[in-house]
């Protein structure tokens, strides 16, 4: 067997094998390129795992408004505006049930008929408008209406109107001028001698105007307007 012999710059000369067992060499031995790709899968794997773990679960698909439930009919509202509406009234009568109080095509056409039907009605009221064009629209009193000496409500109030969808003006904070009721009008939002809403004593003549206290917009087709039906539901 002949040993390698060392060159003049003290490396092993080339062309010259070396056996494994040759006393006083000792061989290093590295991983194998198969380990590195197991090593790297395995990696892989578990970095995915990490990541399947952390990722946040899925928002859950929003649900579909229900539709109050209504002692009788509407006249003006169909059950796709109620469920709409149904939407933006205060959490705390969400799920009350809809008590029809006052209509025009049963009470007839009066706010003093209105007044004495909200006798006794303590809860919210929605109050809902057709006018001669077909146009839907009205406003919601965080309390009954009723005759009083000046404004009151609180800023849950607040007008809507569906043109043909629906918009909602809710409580601007500018000013708390949200229901007045006298013997010969309703008044409702007020702002630079203008009110959001305001029906006459016949209940027959009404107007809308953009106001402070709602920012709204004309809730009818036209600033005056001729009253077809009106309804007032208690939510309680």
């Amino acid at each position: 067997m002949r040993w390698p012999r060392p060159s003049g710059s003290g490396r092993v000369e080339a062309g010259v094998s070396l056996p494994l067992h040759s006393p006083g060499l000792f061989v290093s031995s590295q991983p194998s390129q198969v380990e590195d790709v197991l090593s790297g899968e395995e990696g892989e794997e578990e970095e995915e795992e990490r990541e399947e773990e952390t990722a946040p679960a899925p928002a859950p698909a929003p649900e579909e408004p229900v539709a109050p439930q209504l002692a009788e009919a509407s006249q003006v509202l169909g059950a796709s505006e109620m469920r709409q509406l149904s939407l933006h009234l205060p959490p705390r009568v969400a799920g009350h049930s809809w008590s029809l109080a006052f209509c025009t095509s049963r009470d007839g056409f009066s706010l003093q008929s209105l007044y004495r039907r909200m006798e006794g009605h303590s809860g919210p009221v929605l109050l809902v408008l057709r006018d001669q064009d077909g146009q839907m629209f009205g406003a919601f009193s965080s309390s009954a209406i009723r005759l009083s000496k000046g404004f009151y409500g609180t800023g849950e109030t607040f007008l809507f109107s569906f043109s043909p969808q629906l918009k909602v003006f809710k409580w601007t904070g500018n000013n708390s001028f949200f229901v007045k009721g006298d013997l010969d009008s309703l008044m409702m939002g007020c702002g630079s001698g203008h009110f959001g809403l305001w029906l006459d004593g016949d209940l027959y003549h009404g107007g809308s105007h953009p106001c402070a206290t709602f920012n709204n917009e004309v809730l009818a087709r036209q600033e005056q307007f001729c009253i077809k039906e009106l309804e007032a539901w208690v939510l309680s």
